[in-house]
């Protein structure tokens, strides 16, 4: 963070301001630029998930002596939106798929066969949550020939649309980049504004970030002490703080920066105009 130190002339006041640094603004309008971009078809492949989520149901009945009719009606949107229906006439067979592999899941899928093509029904090839067994589907097909020849009766199938809720991660993972970005943006993005006044006796500590401003009054006899240390960051930096410690508030008041230059000035200054000594321990090895 960058600091500038302003005293008035008769030095009965004196103010420290704080901002980010040019760097971190210029990172985070990066991020943003890259998050806004798939955040703009997040309408659309949210409706695409919310309007796969559903059931499926499949109804076979006779329409004639060994022919028979199958319709299909999909649930979209839980059911609060009007079904899609679709009808094969004259099905004749169905038949069950089975792939075992070695790695990875096993893949299992029903067709129906037509005089004229064979359609796909039930396929777990793009799912990973289905309602149904291979033992269990094996065993609907072979009732389901069975009816074919019977002559009569009626049959379902029920199973899911799609992958459930599971086709709401790909949605939520575009909204997660623009929240780290809000959070970073949030964190990093403050200005603050510390005022030292003599006259009123007061300490005002306004902190300014993308979500409104905030300020703090303090009593100038309140500022218990001030310390200087150094601290190592995760990726090796060195950054050194000034913490102001305030009767009655449970954290300091921390001011950082990267360099020993600026952060000596400003304890400097702040020992002087408080007429506190500032205990520096930023020659010790620096903490993590």
């Amino acid at each position: 963070m960058q600091y500038d130190i302003v005293q008035s002339e008769n030095a009965q006041k004196m103010i420290i301001k704080g901002k980010p640094e040019v760097i971190i603004m210029v990172i985070l309008g990066i991020w943003s630029s890259a998050c806004m971009a798939p955040l703009f078809s997040f309408p659309f492949i949210a409706y695409d998930s919310l309007n796969s989520i559903g059931t499926k149901t499949l109804s076979c009945e006779h329409n004639a002596p060994k022919k028979v009719i199958c319709k299909q009606t999909a649930d979209r949107f839980l059911g609060y939106a009007k079904p899609e229906e679709t009808t094969w006439q004259n099905v004749t067979k169905a038949d069950f798929h089975l792939v075992t592999r070695k790695k990875g899941r096993d893949q299992q899928w029903i067709t129906l066969k037509t005089n004229e093509t064979e359609i796909t029904i039930f396929s777990d090839r793009l799912s990973s949550s289905l309602n149904m067994e291979a033992e269990e589907l094996a065993l609907w097909v072979e009732k389901f020939n069975k009816f074919v020849d019977s002559g009569s009766g009626k049959i379902e199938l029920i199973y899911p649309a799609s992958q459930q809720w599971q086709v709401l991660i790909f949605p939520c993972l575009l909204l997660l980049f623009p929240v780290i970005g809000i959070l970073l943006a949030y964190l990093l993005l403050q200005w603050h504004c510390l005022t030292f006044d003599r006259n009123a006796q007061s300490l005002i500590w306004e902190v300014q970030t993308i979500f409104g401003k905030q300020n703090y009054q303090f009593l100038l006899t309140d500022i218990q002490e001030i310390k200087m240390t150094k601290v190592r960051g995760n990726k090796g930096g060195t950054f050194y703080y000034i913490k102001i410690y305030i009767y009655g508030r449970k954290s300091a008041i921390a001011l950082v920066s990267n360099s020993i230059t600026t952060a000596q000035n400003m304890a400097q200054n702040l020992g002087s105009f408080l007429q506190i000594n500032v205990q520096d321990f930023s020659n010790q090895t620096p903490q993590r």
